[in-house]
């Protein structure tokens, strides 16, 4: 099989490849709800909540505070996350120089996945392969995955506005991690993370296109997914979500693209006179 195909096992036009999207979504969703909803970690005896109070109380915006609440159990993994993250914010706090350091080299990398920044690249590459005949090889999965960023974006974004999932700063300065479902607010489009989306497709191309240096995009793409934690910008169950439905716009639009080409290549060749 040729580098720029992708395997019909991760392929969802086949139903190999749908069998195991489905089974990722269907993980997806319990990884979800149990960093969301259950909680994990103790309120007593936890510093990264006792420093956050102390924060909380010198420059937090909301009056009176409203978590977390007098009968909650515990923090969900989510809010430990984000917790643990706002300790390395000064430094003045008592977080390990290793976390100071990681913030700050996620505050850089995380703009390699910006959206607008990704649709851009792929367009250029898009435009590439049609007028490069070097880069006619290329051409299925750079489309693909250009349909499956736009498809993705247009799909983030609605999804932001109907979930309405309150960003790690409405616990961090409001102590209101809240839900707002139609919202239009910005502070409320935490799920799914669109940093985290344009990774997943530029992972899943990359895949396609270097298959043997798999393991180091997917490495790399787990990476931007944390970036979006480490600045505060997304809880951690909004990264995964974000990841994969790039990936399946883009494995999607390949894998139809793929065909298409495969299609026009056997008409080509019936087409052809007998000698």
């Amino acid at each position: 099989m040729p580098a720029s195909q992708i395997a019909p096992d991760w392929d969802p036009n086949q139903f190999a490849g749908l069998r195991r999207w489905s089974l990722l979504l269907f993980v997806t969703g319990l990884l979800f709800f149990t960093a969301s909803r259950i909680p994990l970690f103790n309120i007593e005896n936890n510093p990264a909540l006792q420093a956050w109070e102390s924060f909380y109380s010198e420059k937090g915006q909301a009056n009176p505070k409203r978590w977390p609440l007098t009968d909650q159990p515990g923090v969900t993994f989510d809010q430990q996350m984000i917790l643990e993250v706002r300790t390395a914010y000064d430094p003045g706090e008592a977080a390990p120089t290793w976390l100071h350091s990681l913030r700050r080299f996620a505050s850089l990398t995380t703009h390699l996945a910006e959206g607008y920044a990704v649709v851009a690249l792929l367009l250029l590459l898009t435009i590439f392969t049609r007028v490069k005949s070097t880069w006619r090889d290329w051409r299925g999965p750079v489309q693909g995955a250009f349909l499956g960023a736009i498809t993705a974006g247009v799909a983030v974004q609605g999804l932001k506005i109907l979930i309405g999932r309150g960003r790690p700063n409405e616990l961090i300065y409001r102590a209101w991690p809240d839900w707002q479902p139609i919202s239009l607010e910005h502070s409320h489009h935490s799920l799914p993370s669109g940093h985290s989306t344009a990774a997943g497709v530029m992972v899943t191309m990359l895949c396609v296109l270097f298959p043997r240096w798999s393991g180091l995009w997917i490495l790399l793409g787990i990476w931007l997914c944390a970036t979006r934690v480490l600045t505060a910008e997304h809880w951690p169950s909004d990264t995964i979500p974000g990841f994969l439905l790039g990936a399946l716009c883009s494995a999607f639009w390949i894998g139809r693209f793929q065909r298409g080409i495969e299609r026009n290549q056997r008409d080509t060749s019936n087409q052809r006179p007998l000698e």
